[in-house]
């Protein structure tokens, strides 16, 4: 008798909004979730109308969490005795038994091998985990995970005060997709839990709770995302700086890639740059300041010179991190305006460039105050070790 395939399609049909719709899910019968294709199966005969409007949006609404239950249905299933929970669709739970029944026609050395040739590493340690520690209470982990996953019919009270018994890296995935949950309690649980959990694996599950409405999820997860220096998340943070309807969230997202400079979010920074937020402005200087980018350079110049621009002090101190030739130059007038004579030095400091000694001196003669006088003699301490 040949084997069993490991992959097995999902073949799903759910009336939503009025319309049947067909969803194909590949997984394998020991838990992980392939690939999804849900097109719109859609009737009557004018289906492509439903494409845009409310009910396109309802559609996919509910297609995503259909999709997302899934998720968490899948690695369940590994358990010796799976435990599905009371709250799962008849139709859900057919399937499930379906799954199980393939599963069971699998050796133990088979699943061992398709375990390890997972590409998910959550399911393979949930699977892993699961033919190793099946007992009672890793059933109950696997029920939280469902409630947190799933959050219906369910006390959020009880159920944070359970998880706050557990500390248990199966719970980051469902916890990431909870945070978009309207219970304001069960979301500042679940971010505070993932602040303290927080781990590289977890980058990409996070970078998919940046493409939803939330305002609130989006700046958590940016804060995440910084904490664990997620490289891989910048272009799509980037691209949130430019297209984000909140100014908290793109004045966020500038401050992160002043964190995590990157050169290929410079085009997006000069974009931010006419950005009607002083916050969003000043965050975007800031990182172009870091970056040092010579194609920022002539933006800053011209915009240093724009009379009507009222970002004159954090455009100087940006300059400051641009070692190029003539941006000193370019300072030195800047040291006669009052309001932007400190800042202009301490961004000649920075520049190091000796043709700045002369000047600073002469302001340095004129300053009276003691802390500021010490300031400036520490700037030109440093430029005339450059000399």
């Amino acid at each position: 008798m040949s084997a069993p395939s490991s992959i097995h399609k999902l073949h799903l049909r759910r009336k939503i909004a009025g319309h049947a719709i067909k969803v194909t899910i590949e997984c394998t019968v020991v838990g992980e979730l392939l690939t999804v294709n849900s097109p719109f199966w859609l009737l009557p005969e004018n289906a492509r109308r439903l494409t845009y409007g409310p009910q396109a949006v309802e559609i996919s609404a509910i297609l995503k969490g259909l999709i997302q239950n899934y998720r968490f249905l899948l690695p369940l299933l590994a358990v010796p005795e799976p435990v599905l929970p009371g709250n799962i669709k008849d139709e859900d739970r057919a399937v499930a038994k379906e799954l199980r029944g393939l599963q069971e026609q699998f050796s133990y050395g088979q699943i061992k091998k398709m375990r390890s040739e997972m590409n998910d590493e959550w399911s393979r340690q949930l699977i892993y985990r699961a033919h190793h520690g099946a007992g009672i209470d890793f059933r109950r982990k696997l029920e939280l995970i469902y409630e947190v996953a799933l959050l219906q019919k369910m006390n959020v009270y009880q159920l944070v005060r359970e998880l706050r018994a557990y500390d248990d890296a199966l719970f980051i995935y469902p916890l990431i997709n909870g945070l978009s949950r309207k219970n304001t309690t069960f979301r500042s649980f679940a971010i505070r839990w993932l602040q303290d959990n927080v781990s590289p694996e977890m980058d990409l599950q996070l970078m998919t709770a940046l493409s939803g409405p939330d305002e609130w999820v989006k700046t958590s997860v940016i804060d995440l995302l910084e904490k664990m220096e997620s490289y891989n998340a910048r272009a799509a943070v980037a691209n949130l700086l430019v297209v984000d309807p909140s100014v908290k969230v793109r004045s966020r997202a500038a401050f992160f890639l002043g964190n995590l400079p990157d050169p290929e979010s410079v085009p997006n920074l000069l974009k931010a740059l006419e950005d009607e937020s002083w916050l969003v402005r000043q965050n975007a200087l800031e990182a172009l300041g870091k970056l040092g980018a010579p194609e920022a350079l002539p933006v800053l110049l011209k915009k240093l010179k724009d009379s009507a621009n009222g970002d004159k002090a954090d455009i100087i101190t940006a300059l400051g991190y641009h070692p190029f030739p003539n941006v000193a130059t370019e300072l030195l007038p800047f040291l006669k305006v009052k309001e932007l004579k400190f800042v202009t030095i301490s961004a000649l400091g920075k520049l190091g460039d000796p043709i700045a000694l002369d000047p600073i001196r002469e302001v340095s003669r004129k300053i009276s105050h003691p802390t500021r006088k010490r300031s400036v003699e520490n700037v030109l301490a440093v430029l005339e070790k450059k000399q």
